[in-house]
């Protein structure tokens, strides 16, 4: 009897723990999701002033499921409406536009613009870009702060 209770207590001790590794197993259906959160894929530029302007901000560039690209610029500093766009290049070695970002309207000393626009993968932009915001809100002009992709 008691042999049959060892016998018992080990097989139920076998299925506890066979059911342990089956819940606690790898994540293998491929569903992008490896981070546990479902964060779409990012990249940021931190933008710094330029020529004492004074304009700081950030710019985050996220990948919709959908293949879109949405980029949030979020600038202090500002006076007034100013231009931002995505360029190639760097802020060292500056570049052609590449696409023409919402106006910021910074008439409260800070704002922040949203653009959505369709671009093949994310990826595209993790090297040769920045993101640039420029001294008014027409062509553009001046850059009065700056940052790389990456």
């Amino acid at each position: 009897m008691r042999k049959n209770r060892l016998l018992m207590g080990i097989g139920l001790l076998i299925g506890v723990l066979a059911m342990t590794a089956v819940a606690c197993g790898d994540d293998d259906d491929d569903d992008g999701d490896d981070n546990g959160g479902g964060d779409a894929p990012t990249l940021t530029a931190t933008l710094a002033e330029a020529d004492g302007s004074g304009v700081t901000g950030s710019a985050t560039l996220t990948e919709a499921a959908d293949g879109a690209t949405q980029v949030v610029v979020d600038m202090a500093g500002l006076s007034g409406a100013h231009a931002n766009h995505l360029h190639h290049g760097s802020c060292d070695a500056q570049g052609e536009v590449h696409v023409t970002l919402e106006l910021l309207d910074g008439t409260d000393g800070s704002a922040t613009a949203t653009s959505t626009f369709e671009e093949p993968e994310l990826a595209h932009f993790e090297a040769g870009h920045y993101v640039a915001v420029h001294e008014a809100d027409g062509a553009p002009g001046p850059v009065i702060s700056c940052g790389d992709v990456d």
